[in-house]
């Protein structure tokens, strides 16, 4: 196969010789340059300052344009929760520019609960120029003021796996998008190789924030083999449980999350096995 291309290759190079000039660069057509926002989504915290919002034009030889844009409010609204920092709805570039920013300033709301917000920001107009494929940028602004703030974020676990012996592994705490008791557990079972968004549990978190309960049971996101959900149980030394609850106390207002000796968590593949357990008596420091 290798053969067979590198003959095409030198047949090719040979027509291009006889067709072209080999010293004719090649010419830049004005028509393919084009306009678009570096990112589709970005995030700031509500204390965060500013936001700059990089606009791209790729041009392979340069083209000046101007390129105008608006902001679309979702759940944050224009001033009252963000603003334009320069007001002129437009940015204007030189053939010898390829990158400018909106600057956004945010309003912060510290002391208040709003949750998170959001808003868009997109092109009106791209001048002389076409709109790329990233035509609008959405940002979200997290919010510092989370009920359960005291217990997000990622945490050093100790404990002593099944055949590990006693080891350590970061277990983040993440919040839920629309329930303020609930918070998903990102690698509670110490399997780096099986953190991430697809494969969380969740726990209620009870209305004096001193402990989490995980119910047993819960399916993964992901699905193995692209089929079965994986499973969390609980296990109690002799075997595992996919009824009852984890129990994990808050103590030291969140800086220590202590599992229960009842039960520690194990992963789960039905038909497959185990992929990692922990005995119980998990100990998480932030």
């Amino acid at each position: 196969m290798k053969k067979i291309f590198a003959f095409f290759s030198i047949a090719a190079l040979g027509l291009l010789t006889v067709s072209c000039n080999i010293n004719e660069m090649p010419k830049f057509n004005p028509d393919d340059a084009f306009a678009a926002f570096q990112k589709s989504t970005l995030k700031i915290s509500e204390d965060g300052g500013s936001l700059t919002i990089p606009v791209h034009i790729t041009s392979l030889g340069g083209v000046a344009t101007t390129v105008t844009y608006e902001f679309v409010d979702g759940t944050a609204v224009k001033g009252v929760d963000y603003e334009d920092a320069s007001g002129t709805g437009s940015l204007t570039f030189a053939a010898t520019e390829d990158t400018k920013n909106i600057t956004v300033n945010i309003i912060p709301h510290i002391g208040t609960f709003t949750g998170d917000l959001n808003f868009t920001v997109k092109f009106k107009s791209t001048g002389d120029v076409k709109v790329g494929a990233s035509n609008t940028c959405t940002v979200t602004i997290s919010d510092t003021d989370h009920p359960l703030a005291i217990i997000l974020g990622t945490y050093t676990a100790t404990g002593e796996g099944y055949w590990d012996g006693v080891y350590s592994w970061a277990m983040e705490y993440k919040k839920d998008v629309s329930d303020v008791t609930k918070v998903w557990i990102d690698n509670i079972f110490g399997d780096s190789g099986w953190s991430g968004d697809d494969t969380m549990f969740y726990g209620v978190v009870n209305d004096e924030k001193t402990k989490i309960t995980v119910p047993l049971g819960q399916e993964t996101e992901y699905k193995y083999q692209g089929t079965t959900a994986c499973l969390l149980l609980g296990f109690d030394g002799t075997g595992g449980y996919d009824e009852g609850n984890i129990e994990i106390a808050i103590e030291d207002n969140g800086a220590t999350l202590k599992f229960d000796n009842v039960f520690g968590p194990a992963l789960y593949i039905p038909g497959a096995g185990y992929v990692n357990i922990i005995y119980p008596g998990i100990v998480c420091k932030k």
